[in-house]
């Protein structure tokens, strides 16, 4: 069963994250602004904005009665950092790409079993942004880029939970993208089964055997489609990237954190993936060698 959402801390999420993005991060927001930006009454605002007050996590600039991001943070961001050392070192890289590209660039942690969004750099060019802790199991065909730098018995596992007959071509896609420096996944996705799911979500009576019949169906079509992972790219082909992947590793095999860049869904050329591609490896690299010193 899904957790019961809990609209006071959607609120205070919508928030802060409105005040670490765009011009609302220098110039603050007035009472006013956060009650129309979170849809809810005034008085209501001011209760939870008095409290965040109080804690540290916001301050309210006396003259323009403007709120934004407070210094008690500051204390809980190291905290969070001294769990990814990497990032500290990446994030001006992350920025740097997302200018230079246009895309997003979004760093993911890497465990056993799945990849964990932890941070972003957002990009008015780029895709779909990917909030902060979303989580993608390392199920086939997903984490493909992932199990490229894996070890041996790592990459294995995740090859025999393929089918037979798809197998052997994935084991040259991740051959080929760890031999390049960088992975690509394109938006190659069933889009009759994603209207039928769509409209069992929406509508009355959702049954969960059906859900999950669907999601079966689409992991088993995505997973034979030849484009989702490619080997290879044509450089005078047209291509919808969804994502181009490359890891700071902290050993050959050990991957402190996945770099991704997130395009926009306008169709680009082999040749512009490849370019993109390996501007995302060259900072990786520098960033990997700066990383094991």
């Amino acid at each position: 069963m899904a957790p019961r959402p809990s609209p006071q801390t959607e609120r205070v999420v919508n928030l802060f994250e409105q005040l670490m993005d765009g011009s609302a991060g220098a110039t603050g927001m007035t009472l006013a602004e956060v009650s129309r930006h979170l849809s809810v009454h005034k008085a209501s605002c001011h209760s939870m904005l008095s409290e965040l007050l109080r804690a540290g996590w916001l301050l309210r600039d006396p003259v323009r009665k403007t709120y934004h991001l407070g210094p008690a943070l500051v204390r809980l961001g190291h905290e969070a950092a001294t769990r990814y050392p990497a990032l500290v070192l990446a994030r001006s890289a992350m920025a740097e790409l997302s200018a230079a590209t246009g895309a997003h660039c979004v760093a993911f942690s890497v465990s056993e079993d799945c990849a964990t969004v932890v941070d972003q750099v957002r990009s008015r060019h780029g895709g779909h942004p990917m909030p902060i802790g979303t989580q993608f199991p390392h199920r086939p065909p997903y984490g493909a880029s992932t199990v490229a730098w894996a070890g041996p018995q790592a990459r294995e596992r995740w090859l025999a939970a393929l089918p037979d007959d798809v197998r052997d071509r994935y084991r040259q896609a991740i051959t080929a993208a760890k031999q390049r420096g960088y992975a690509v996944g394109l938006h190659i996705l069933p889009d009759l089964r994603l209207r039928e799911l769509a409209q069992i979500v929406r509508s009355a009576e959702v049954r969960s055997t059906r859900l999950s019949q669907l999601a079966q169906e689409l992991t088993d079509e995505l997973i034979h489609q030849e484009e989702w992972f490619p080997i290879s790219l044509d450089p005078d082909d047209n291509y919808e990237v969804s994502h181009i992947d490359s890891p700071i590793l902290e050993s050959e095999s050990r991957i402190a954190l996945m770099l991704s860049l997130v395009p926009s869904a306008e169709p680009m050329s082999g040749a512009a993936v490849t370019r993109l591609g390996t501007q995302l490896c060259a900072a990786t690299s520098r960033l990997s060698a700066a990383l094991t010193g």
